[in-house]
C-alpha cells in the first residue's frame, strides 16, 4: 500500500526491499501449513487451490488495473499509484481476518472435535511421517544437505522463472503485438483464468493417479513451446496463443513442484526448512526474469524468451534425473524389504 505513496525510485526500492523480506515466508509457509493437514495425495490439490488464487489474482488484477486506470490525477495520484494503494488495503483487511480465524495445526483447531482431529491425523500418518531425532539444529541442517531439496528447488525455478517473466512483462509483450495498454490490460484475463483453471485441473488429476513427474515435465514442454512461439516471427495472433501456454505451463507446474518435494520429505522441521529452502531457489527466477526482458529488446524480446526456453529445457532434464534417482531409491527400498523407509513406496508412482 505504502509503495502508492512513494515519489522517487529511491524510495520506491526501499519500500520494495521491505515489500520483499516480509514476504518471502509467505508462500513456502502456505505449503508447509498445508501439508500438515493433508495426506500426500490430497495435498498437490490443495495448494494448487492456493496458488490457484493467485492466477486468478491475476485475471482480476488486469481488470482492476483497467478501471483504475481512469483514476490518473485523481486525488493528485497516478492511477498505478491507487493500484498498489486498492490491492494493499485488500491485503491488510486479509490478513487481520486470517490472524483471527486460522488454526495453526488441527490439534489446535476450534471448530474440529477430538475425533475429527484424530481423523486427520491418522489420514497424515498413513503415508507421512513427521516423528525427527537429534536437535533442531541437526533437522534444519538435513534440509540443507538433502540433494532432493536442491534438485525439485531447480524444478520449481524453472517454473518460477517463466512464472515471473511472463506475469511482469505480460502486459508488455501484448502492447508489443500492436494493442493499446487498456486493451493489452484486458487481454491478461482470460489467460489467467485459463491457467487458474488449468493449475487445478492438472493437480486434482495428479493426486487421483497418483502421479507427479510426467505431469512435471509435460507442463514444463508447453511452457518451452510457449516462448518458441513467441521467439518466433509468428502473427500477433499466434502469439497470443502462445502467451496461453507460457502462463498455463509456468503456473500449473508451481504446485506441482513444490508438492513433489513435500511429498517426499519426512520430518515436521525438515519440511519446512526444506520447503523454505525450494522456495529460495526458485525465487531465483524472480532475479533472472526481471533483468532478461530489456526496453532495446523490444518487439521480439529474442534474448529474454531464449533464456526462458533454455531453462524450461534445464527443468525437463532435472525432472528426469529426478525422477529416475526416486526410481531406482525406491528399487533398492523394495529389494531390502523396507517399503516403509522408501522416499516413495510401490504405491506411491510419482515416478513413472
Amino acid at each position: 500500500m505504502v509503495m502508492g505513496f512513494v515519489k522517487t525510485y529511491p524510495q520506491l526500492a526501499a519500500v520494495r526491499f521491505c515489500l520483499g523480506i516480509l514476504e518471502a515466508g509467505f508462500f513456502p509457509g502456505v505449503s508447509f501449513f498445508l501439508s500438515m493437514w493433508y495426506p500426500k495425495y490430497k495435498l498437490i490439490y490443495r495448494i494448487a487451490l492456493f496458488t490457484g488464487a493467485a492466477a486468478a489474482a491475476g485475471a482480476f488484477s488486469g481488470l482492476l488495473a483497467y478501471g483504475i486506470g481512469f483514476m490518473n490525477k485523481i486525488g493528485g495520484l497516478r492511477g498505478w499509484s491507487w493500484i498498489f494503494i486498492f490491492e494493499g488495503l485488500a491485503t491488510i483487511l486479509t490478513s487481520i481476518l486470517g490472524a483471527l480465524v486460522l488454526p495453526d495445526y488441527p490439534s489446535t483447531a476450534k471448530f474440529l472435535s477430538a475425533e475429527e482431529k484424530q481423523f486427520v491425523k491418522e489420514q497424515r500418518a498413513l503415508n507421512i511421517n513427521d516423528e525427527e531425532d537429534g536437535t533442531i539444529i541437526h533437522r534444519v541442517l538435513l534440509a540443507f544437505t538433502d540433494w532432493q531439496v536442491w534438485a525439485l528447488g531447480f524444478v520449481l525455478m524453472s517454473f518460477m522463472t517463466p512464472a515471473y517473466g511472463i506475469t511482469f512483462f505480460l502486459p508488455t509483450i501484448l502492447n508489443s503485438f500492436g494493442y493499446s495498454i487498456p486493451i493489452s490490460q484486458l487481454l491478461t484475463v482470460p489467460i489467467y483464468v485459463a491457467a487458474t483453471i488449468s493449475m487445478i485441473s492438472v493437480s486434482h488429476i495428479s493426486d487421483k493417479i497418483r502421479i507427479r513427474s510426467p505431469f512435471i515435465f509435460a507442463l514444463q514442454f508447453i511452457t518451452l513451446v510457449g516462448f518458441a512461439i513467441e521467439i518466433s516471427s509468428s502473427p500477433s495472433g499466434v502469439k497470443y496463443f502462445g502467451t496461453f501456454l507460457c502462463v498455463i505451463g509456468s503456473y500449473t507446474g508451481v504446485p506441482c513442484s513444490i508438492g513433489w518435494l513435500a511429498n517426499n520429505i519426512n520430518g515436521r522441521y525438515k519440511r519446512a526448512v526444506g520447503l523454505a529452502l525450494q522456495g529460495c531457489i526458485g525465487n531465483f527466477g524472480g532475479i533472472i526474469a526481471s533483468n532478461i526482458f530489456l526496453t532495446r529488446d523490444q518487439p521480439r524480446y529474442i534474448p529474454g524468451h531464449a533464456i526462458e526456453i533454455g531453462i524450461s529445457g534445464a527443468g525437463m532434464l532435472v525432472t528426469v534425473v529426478t525422477a529416475y534417482t526416486f526410481h531406482r531409491l525406491d528399487s533398492v527400498a523394495d529389494e531390502r524389504g523396507e517399503k516403509d523407509n522408501k522416499v516413495a513406496s510401490a504405491t506411491d508412482i510419482y515416478v513413472v
